[in-house]
């Protein structure tokens, strides 16, 4: 009875300290710890297995397992996910009359009920707690971006596709990655864990800690804990702008983290970020932060933005287009606002997140139509004959904060 007593204690002890199945990614150090692990067994492998790329896929495939099994919060519901998404490609990836909104019906079903029960009552048998994974919605996009890609391509290994999703530095918030491109990497076997990587990997580990604990960190820490809603419209705007710096830095921060370890791993993670806060209008802006077809969103998020515009926005304006519905114009429009308002019901279905989503919307379709109707007429319909340096300067302007309301409304302060 005392060694059982004793032996339970051990292992008690041991989960407290080892922080298990309560550790995502860039949250604490034992991640950190973790990762470093696999990038000194990946150097020690490369020696033996340089150019074998069936090594190195299993590898991978063992550090994101090992990661799923050992630190993620819900490893069975994860796995019991991929299963699921691998379960719907292999049986209608190749069935031509499975394709469209059924398809992404089936894909989504599980992201729909975990954002559905987010804003619905709690349930007496705590329903909620069955979807609620983390990452769910990255992983989502994914499965949908390697059906629609990988279909006509020769058979999809359980092994590649579960290794692709839970690949440990991208898992919770991207970038978001596309699973040609990954292979791709794959393909050359340990000789990616090379020097070259390992030095951009440096760099983009040394911004993402300064980015994300450093300046983040100061933000949270020095201004937005401080703030006070008794001042009523000076706590408004001092947290819209302040939310929107802490917001940018602790997501590109985490965006180069997930890249520094995805290139000490050898795999090359796509950027994310590019200087969004000096973009002139909404489609230049968001192709420095997640790519749209609009620039605005190819200066925020960038691989979100290539994401949404090829696996929505061009659908859906090539279906108006062939159904002629409306003219050009208010087709790209419509296809924008319709694409900006499903970014909000990504995000979630509180209706912050929605009005969000759809104002970004609104902002693109105004300034397509502006551009639109400046190339009409041979000349700036608003700025008139004002120098090209005065127009950057109010364009940044007029973008930054309407961004920055944009994005105060997402952060549920205002309502």
């Amino acid at each position: 009875m005392g060694e059982s007593f004793l032996t339970f204690e051990i292992n008690s002890v041991l989960v407290s300290y080892l922080n298990l199945h309560n550790t995502l990614p860039f949250s604490n150090a034992q991640f950190f710890i973790f990762l470093a692990l696999a990038v000194f067994t990946g150097f020690v492998f490369r020696k033996k297995y340089l150019n074998s790329a069936n090594a190195y896929l299993n590898f991978l495939a063992i550090v994101s397992i090992c990661y799923i099994l050992l630190l993620y919060t819900k490893p069975i519901h994860f796995i019991i996910f991929v299963f699921y998404g691998y379960f719907i490609f292999s049986q209608f990836s190749q069935k031509k009359n499975w394709k469209g909104v059924k398809i992404v019906s089936l894909y989504i079903l599980p992201l729909f009920l975990m954002k559905l029960l987010n804003v619905l009552p709690e349930f007496t048998l705590n329903i909620h707690s069955i979807f609620q994974i983390a990452g769910l919605s990255y992983a989502s996009f994914k499965m949908l971006q390697i059906h629609f890609d990988e279909a006509a391509s020769s058979k999809i290994s359980f092994k590649s596709y579960f290794t692709f999703l839970a690949f440990p530095p991208t898992l919770l918030i991207g970038p978001i990655d596309r699973f040609d491109r990954f292979t791709k990497n794959v393909a050359v076997g340990f000789s990616a864990i090379n020097a070259e990587n390992f030095n951009k990997g440096f760099n983009f580990l040394i911004k993402g800690l300064l980015f994300k604990y450093i300046i983040a960190a100061a933000i949270n820490q020095l201004i937005i804990n401080h703030l006070y809603s008794e001042n009523g419209f000076i706590f408004h705007l001092s947290y819209m702008y302040s939310y929107l710096f802490y917001l940018f830095f602790d997501f590109a921060g985490y965006s180069l983290l997930a890249m520094a370890f995805g290139y000490f791993l050898g795999i090359q993670v796509p950027f994310n970020f590019d200087k969004p806060f000096l973009a002139k209008n909404p489609k230049e802006f968001w192709r420095h932060w997640h790519k749209n077809p609009k620039e605005f969103w190819r200066h925020w998020h960038k691989t979100l933005g290539d994401w949404l515009n090829d696996y929505f926005f061009k659908p859906i304006f090539k279906t108006l287009t062939k159904k002629k519905v409306f003219n050009s114009i208010q087709r790209q429009g419509l296809a924008l606002f319709l694409t900006f308002t499903l970014m909000g019901f990504w995000n979630g279905f509180e209706l912050h997140f929605i009005v969000s989503g759809m104002l970004f919307g609104c902002y693109s379709v105004i300034h397509n139509y502006y551009d639109y109707q400046c190339k009409k007429k041979g000349k700036d319909i608003i700025f008139g004959e004002l120098s090209s340096g005065i127009v950057g300067f109010l364009s940044v302007f007029i973008l930054f904060n309407a961004v920055a309301f944009s994005i105060y409304i997402f952060s549920g302060k205002l309502f």
